[in-house]
């Protein structure tokens, strides 16, 4: 049995290093989209990807409910109590599949009503059909990877994403640089959908061939009603994540336009691919906290103990992604993609703080692995409510513009999730005051704070302005090294510092 810190290090290396490849592939194939197609296909295909995250409100957050019902089964090696888990588990996402295909197929007629005046683009609704295709295909496949996700085995997709995401930019870059085809781009998109998800699942029958076998085994009421009572708290997490994160590009095309949606993705492509690569070393993390707390659900202190590192780790690496992307944003986006595709300095100052605020949230994390979906049975929805309308109130009566929509999610985060998320983590799986976690969080935030200020006076004071290959990265490699010195410093003596530098020492030696 692979032990539980060298299953977290197999799993998190194995993410980092797909994740960094994947991000050349996608900085590829979306350079070569703007060259071929333009900014207002880029929105188009911005906006698609919002709406969807709508229509994935079918999901429910069934997934997380049922992953979390999985770690104590493969804990206790119980294969029948797997094998009728997943029965249900593919039932239920079979079904999730057909019901956002129909609803797809009405919001199509819809489409254009998102788009403002003058700015829409020929056949939208038959692209937008297309890119629903890509996301449906992969519920009908999607429940064997949570399982080897929740066995510690995520290395495994890592490779099969890794793969298939390679072949799917090298024949995405193809069509648009033979054809100029959004069409062909799309049908690429579903194609190696469809083909990452059928090898992933013979890997999963390879792990687990008792799951070819049909189950007589009934699930224990206990564990289903456990299963219904986090799907109703993750139905309000759905709700509440939906409207965070994908409401931005809908509001900023229907009120500005799909242009800015277009100059906004580039820079939102950057930080998502980011945000991917730490979301899939964190569910490393967040699987073995799920094996912990199946194994040792007494151990409070070390449970806490464990999550307090973790924290120093989130805030560390958030917080150097924000400082680098703050410093590099302006000549890399120059270089890249040109200068009229840059947005505004302030732009940019909302767009760093509103990723540090929506990944810095280590409590949430937490919950996921413990299970606790139903503390976000109400959580969701105020926060839901709080964003959407500060946001919609600012981009529609201010002149704020695209600042308005990422400062009313900035206030969201502060006012909701900054001390609920916590609050949801300490009282339901530590049973203990979140009051010294929570004043932790805002040293950490205002530590960030002084930081970027400092680092924005510095950058005006020093005026580097590099232009060229050669300049722009050798410019961004001395930002990185300076950041990752300052925040060592920073963070000096303190025992998330210390315990990091015992675990790489221990990774060398092995």
């Amino acid at each position: 049995m692979v032990s539980r810190k060298r299953a977290l290090i197999q799993n998190a290396a194995t993410a980092l290093v797909s994740q960094l490849i994947m991000m050349v592939g996608q900085f590829a194939t979306q350079t070569i989209f703007v060259k071929t197609l333009g900014a207002q296909y880029l929105g188009a295909n911005g906006l698609f990807s919002n709406l969807i995250q709508f229509l994935s409100f079918a999901e429910l957050g069934i997934g997380a409910a049922f992953s979390y019902a999985l770690y104590k089964p493969l804990a206790d090696h119980n294969q029948a109590a797997t094998t009728a888990i997943m029965d249900l588990f593919r039932k239920v996402y079979n079904t999730i599949g057909l019901v956002i295909l129909a609803a797809g197929s009405v919001l199509t007629f819809f489409v254009p009503w998102f788009v403002a005046k003058g700015s829409s683009i020929d056949h939208i609704r038959w692209y937008f059909f297309l890119y629903l295709l890509s996301t449906v295909v992969s519920y009908f496949f999607t429940y064997n990877r949570s399982l080897l996700i929740a066995d510690q085995k995520s290395y495994v997709d890592a490779t099969n994403q890794l793969i298939w995401s390679t072949l799917k930019y090298v024949f995405q870059i193809g069509f648009l640089l033979l054809f100029h085809s959004y069409f062909g781009y799309l049908i690429v998109l579903i194609a190696t959908n469809i083909l990452s998800n059928v090898f992933i699942t013979m890997r999963s029958r390879h792990f687990y061939p008792y799951l070819k076998e049909k189950s007589d085994v009934e699930i224990d009421p206990s564990i289903v009603n456990n299963i219904k009572k986090n799907v109703v708290g993750t139905v309000s997490a759905k709700i509440g994540s939906i409207v965070v994160t994908g409401t931005d590009n809908i509001l900023i095309s229907k009120f500005i336009g799909l242009a800015v949606v277009g100059l906004y993705s580039n820079y939102a492509l950057i930080l998502t691919s980011i945000t991917r690569l730490l979301t899939q070393v964190f569910a490393a993390v967040i699987a073995s906290f799920g094996n912990l707390g199946a194994t040792e659900g007494n151990n409070k202190d070390k449970q806490v103990d464990l999550f307090n590192q973790f924290t120093f780790y989130n805030a560390f690496s958030v917080f150097f992604i924000g400082l680098v992307s703050f410093a590099a944003f302006p000549p890399f986006i120059k270089l890249w993609v040109g200068s009229h595709y840059q947005l505004a300095e302030s732009t940019v100052w909302f767009i760093v703080i509103n990723f540090v605020f929506g990944q810095f949230r280590p409590a949430l994390n937490m919950i996921n692995a413990y299970g606790l979906f139903w503390g976000y049975r109400v959580k969701s929805i105020v926060e839901a409510v709080v964003n959407f309308g500060l946001s919609l109130l600012l981009v529609k009566f201010t002149s704020l513009g695209i600042n308005g929509v990422l400062l009313g999610t900035i206030i969201g985060n502060i006012l909701v999730n900054s001390w609920w998320d916590p609050w949801i983590l300490f009282s339901g799986a530590y049973q203990r005051s979140m009051l010294g976690f929570y004043a932790k969080y805002w040293i950490y935030m205002a530590a960030f704070g002084a930081l970027l200020v400092i680092e924005s006076f510095i950058i005006k004071l020093v005026a580097i302005n590099p232009v060229g290959l050669l300049p722009v990265m050798g410019y961004m490699i001395v930002v990185a090294l300076i950041v990752g010195i300052v925040l060592l410093g920073v963070f000096a003596k303190t025992r998330g510092e210390r315990e990091m530098f015992r675990l790489l020492k221990n990774i060398v030696h092995r």
